[in-house]
């Protein structure tokens, strides 16, 4: 291809691209453009590509409302790394694992795409994006309607979607925890998803970043003592479980 001479042909070719996507990678789209990764970052800086670049992928800039995405994916990346790291050693080999929207989710999908497992099951558009081609075990993605603000699909009825699957572990997102161990989540639409999880998971975790410990967001969707226990970056903290029978992994230093 012809190489793009500057900075509004290249932007115009990744918004080409991004229409039929929702992530490229950015060595990818380096290579392609025949430029650098540090140009497509410095081009992504100036705020008026039209895209972002977030760890090694590019994605669409959005808007600032009350939810945004790509803002949130950008937020205690380490934090979300680290709580996803510990998330995957409670994953059996040869499970079939159950991957919920959200923006901790993405980096356990990384975690777990080279691992033993049977099969992994998401509606999540990010997860199985990065899934895509790198994933050793088979990948499920659920359609239905698409929710963009989550970059998710949600069935009319999620619950008989999801029992046609063996999950053995369920892994959910959560936009806060708050004091009486209510999780939430900012969209109304996401919870008949997490619900349908929640009752076809033989083993069920929510996996946050701490900073959302304390926090309350407009949609309630379950009690932690509905749930096997919680996974932050500090590590996994069972429900109502002796400490030192915590599953593998290293334990919540909160507990």
């Amino acid at each position: 291809m012809t190489r793009p001479s500057g900075f509004t042909a290249r932007s115009e070719r990744i918004s080409s691209l991004l229409d039929v996507t929702p992530a490229l990678r950015l060595g990818d789209v380096a290579r392609e453009l025949r430029v650098t990764v540090m140009t497509l970052r410095r081009d992504a800086a100036t705020g008026r590509a039209g895209f972002v670049c977030q760890g090694g992928y590019i994605v669409r800039q959005r808007g600032f409302g009350d939810y945004d995405f790509d803002r949130q994916m950008r937020r205690a990346i380490e934090a979300k790394r680290q709580a996803a790291s510990h998330a995957a050693t409670l994953v059996p080999e040869g499970a079939c694992v159950f991957l919920d929207t959200g923006t901790t989710l993405p980096h356990l999908a990384r975690a777990l795409s080279r691992a033993r497992i049977g099969r992994i099951v998401t509606h999540c558009l990010t997860v199985a994006e990065l899934l895509h081609g790198q994933a050793e075990a088979e990948v499920e993605f659920i359609g239905g309607t698409l929710q963009h603000r989550t970059r998710s699909c949600h069935p009319p009825d999620p619950a008989a979607v999801l029992a046609a699957f063996d999950i053995d572990v369920a892994f959910l997102s959560a936009g806060g925890l708050d004091g009486g161990d209510m999780l939430s989540c900012s969209h109304d639409y996401e919870v008949a998803m997490k619900r349908a999880a929640l009752a076809a998971g033989r083993v069920v975790w929510s996996v946050m970043d701490s900073s959302k410990l304390g926090r309350s967001r407009a949609a309630r969707f379950a009690h932690l003592s509905e749930l096997s226990g919680l996974v932050t970056e500090h590590g996994i903290r069972p429900w109502n479980a002796d400490p030192e029978a915590a599953p593998a992994g290293r334990r919540d230093d909160s507990s």
